[in-house]
């Protein structure tokens, strides 16, 4: 019924409603059936072949308009010997990330350190050189705090972190103690700042 209705409409309908089509589609036809996600959950084993990319800072690259070379993070491999927070958020210089978020860890560097913690990673589905500006525009200059990629939202895709348009990660927060996951834990929606925020992961070491 959709195609025979689409058909029907003139060139100039089609034109100028062309960018609703994806929409329609997706509250008129019925969705496939999603394959069962394994969900990580505190005690879990942090899973082998993770990795992101990053850009590190560097005195080269300091300004803004400079640009570093993205390279591999294998957070399976780092996480066996570090303390590290992850907390993912729907997508660089957004509101609510950029107003409290990411500015809360920043605040709270040292006593995330006092706790123990290593590392703390800031993750979102934007790729590396928009992370790296990103970080850059709130003057992170160590990795202490680094701002990765999750390519293509991969490892929020495959562990069930994904916000619900299916195309951004989630705002989550997660504590890995030396390969083994402590914390994870999914806000209510994607401007709550309840289980992920560095007062909350200062609460849960």
């Amino acid at each position: 019924m959709l195609l025979v209705w689409l058909l029907t409409l003139p060139c100039s309908t089609l034109d100028r409603n062309i960018q609703s089509y994806p929409n329609i589609l997706r509250k008129t036809l019925p969705l496939s059936p999603q394959p069962d996600i394994m969900v990580l959950k505190a005690g879990d084993e942090f899973p082998e072949g993770v990795s992101f990319t990053w850009i590190p800072p560097a005195p080269e690259t300091s300004e803004f308009s400079a640009c570093g070379m993205p390279i591999k993070y294998n957070a399976s491999k780092e996480f066996k010997d570090k303390k590290v927070i992850i907390f993912a958020l729907p997508g660089a210089f957004t509101p609510t990330c950029s107003a409290a978020h990411v500015p809360g860890y920043i605040a709270k560097k040292d006593e995330l350190k006092a706790k123990g913690v290593d590392q703390v990673i800031c993750l979102a589905y934007n790729d590396a050189f928009v992370m790296s500006g990103w970080g850059k525009a709130n003057g992170v200059t160590d990795e202490f705090l680094i701002f990765a990629s999750d390519d293509h939202a991969k490892f929020s895709k495959e562990f069930g972190w994904m916000a619900e348009d299916g195309e951004r990660t989630n705002r989550y927060g997660m504590i890995v103690d030396h390969g083994k996951v402590t914390y994870a834990e999914l806000e209510p929606h994607l401007q709550a700042l309840e289980v992920s925020s560095a007062d909350a992961m200062l609460k849960a070491l």
